[in-house]
């Protein structure tokens, strides 16, 4: 069981606690963007899925799940993409 963060599209997202403020490596956290986050969490509700976090993180079992999250968000017309979500953290 995983947890997959969510973001509203185009939105400001402040650093997690958990992400470094400077990084040698390659640093990544995959994330659901998606443009409407609250009409996104209510459509992930209503099919069963739990979303913690104030609506910030999607519960997941495995990879296997994610195609039937997205058809969700699909048939509701709630438009979304799996992004990198670090754009907070110095690469150098």
């Amino acid at each position: 069981m995983g947890l997959l963060p969510i973001v509203e599209k185009g939105k400001p997202m402040a650093c997690h606690d958990d992400w470094p403020l400077f990084y040698m490596n390659d640093f990544s956290r995959l994330g659901l963007v998606v443009t409407r986050l609250a009409q996104a969490v209510a459509v992930l509700e209503a099919n069963g899925y739990r979303v913690l976090d104030n609506g910030r993180m999607l519960q997941v079992d495995n990879v296997e799940q994610l195609p039937a999250v997205f058809a969700a968000l699909s048939q509701h017309q709630v438009e979304y993409e799996l992004s990198d979500l670090i754009s907070c953290v110095y690469q150098g």
